[in-house]
């Protein structure tokens, strides 16, 4: 009887061991986490993120709003101890699936000529990532950067990054990926770095979108069936309007089951900015703009192509960055874009949403990874790692990796 019985528990053993190991391989903690545009990614592939660090109030606050089950640690992640992290969730060091984040990008940024030298201290909080990987020794990392990185002291941070994880023992390699290639409407060059302690190859997502592939989603498909807003609008919460008869793929995936969307606001510019905006037609920026309208402008060499550039409807939008700093521009309405208008375009869905002013919700949308794009990546992660069960990969014929 003894021996029929331990012969039954074995499989039960053996199915709780293997679910064990399953939760510690999706098991993910994303650094520098911002609003949360990596960690959806993630979560969409099938990770679960346990545990995010993030300094920013107001984009903590919509981390939680949108990521109930995450442990948020609300802090300056020099001061964050990553063995009490682990503790938190039970976990050894080893245990963690994936190690995730994006280091605060301005210092890197190519259009951000005054601060990109290795001497603002904002470039170096790239080795509290390293920090974190040396002591929670994931299976797999994946760094997230502007695409200036690395050309950034001629690419010595990059390559950094690569020596400091290779003598941890992981296998690293890097790619530049333009968030338009992947099926979000917006020209979006962004650098990943992946490595993983298995020996595995390293893969990225291939493009599905572009030339000879699917056509790019474009700014009509993304946004046309939003409400039509005024200046300054205030009213956060709105039914959908605009071009519902034309619904895209991308509207439906991005729709929300209610009748209504948050995130309808829009800066208040004043009157001698709306009269810029006039001039302007679609694919266009303040080069067209009167001189005379432009006096307050000291040094016109300073202004970059995204300034005043009106989005065009059957194109990907150039890069939600800055509002203040880009004011990218309604394709027909005199106004900039609303919060909502950038997160889809960013390829938030409608039901996540931003807290906060409209100061700090826009900033959060600039901030953000694609989650498009990072769900592409962490579908590659899957599929490369071969201790995964193939049923728990779901719709990876989507995701082509080489």
């Amino acid at each position: 009887m003894n021996w029929l019985l331990l012969m039954v528990s074995l499989p039960c053993i053996t199915q709780c061991n293997n679910n064990a190991e399953k939760v510690k391989n999706i098991a993910t903690i994303d650094l520098f986490a911002g609003a949360g545009g990596l960690s959806l990614g993630f979560k969409k592939a099938g990770f679960t993120i346990i545990q995010a660090v993030e300094i920013d109030a107001h984009a903590a606050n919509t981390y939680r709003h949108n990521h109930p089950q995450t442990n948020v640690i609300e802090k300056d992640i020099q001061n964050v101890d990553p063995i009490d992290c682990l503790k938190q969730s039970n976990l050894r060091p080893g245990d963690v699936g994936v190690l995730i984040g994006g280091p605060p990008c301005q210092g890197f940024s190519e259009s951000n000529r005054r601060t990109r030298t290795l001497s603002n201290p904002k470039n170096l909080l790239y080795q509290e990532f390293l920090r974190f990987l040396k002591v929670i020794q994931p299976r797999w990392f994946v760094i997230e950067n502007v695409a200036g990185l690395r050309t950034l002291a001629k690419g010595t941070i990059l390559q950094c990054i690569i020596k400091e994880c290779s003598n941890e023992g992981y296998l690293v390699d890097w790619k530049e990926l333009n968030a338009a290639d992947h099926g979000v409407p917006q020209f979006r060059r962004r650098l990943f770095i992946v490595g993983n302690r298995l020996g595995l190859p390293i893969s990225f997502p291939s493009p599905t979108h572009g030339p000879n592939m699917k056509p790019y989603v474009t700014v009509r498909e993304a946004i046309s069936d939003l409400p039509s807003l005024a200046n300054g609008a205030t009213v956060d919460r709105l039914p959908y309007g605009g071009d519902n008869c034309s619904e895209s793929d991308y509207k439906r995936t991005m729709r929300s089951a209610n009748s209504n969307m948050q995130g309808n606001l829009v800066t208040n510019n004043s009157n001698k900015i709306i009269e810029r905006y006039k001039y302007i037609k679609q694919g266009q920026n303040w080069t067209v703009i009167p001189h005379s309208l432009m006096a307050d402008y000291s040094d016109f060499t300073r202004c970059h192509t995204g300034i005043y550039h009106r989005l065009e409807w059957e194109k990907p939008a150039k890069v939600i960055g800055n509002f203040r700093k880009n004011m990218l521009i309604h394709p027909e309405q005199h106004r900039g874009l609303s919060v909502r208008e950038a997160a889809r375009l960013q390829s938030f869905p409608d039901n996540y949403e931003f807290i906060g002013s409209i100061g700090f919700q826009q900033q959060q949308v600039a901030d953000s990874v694609p989650p498009l794009l990072a769900e592409s990546i962490a579908r590659c992660i899957l599929n490369t790692d071969q201790s995964m069960n193939a049923d728990d990969i779901k719709d990876q014929k989507l995701f082509n990796c080489k």
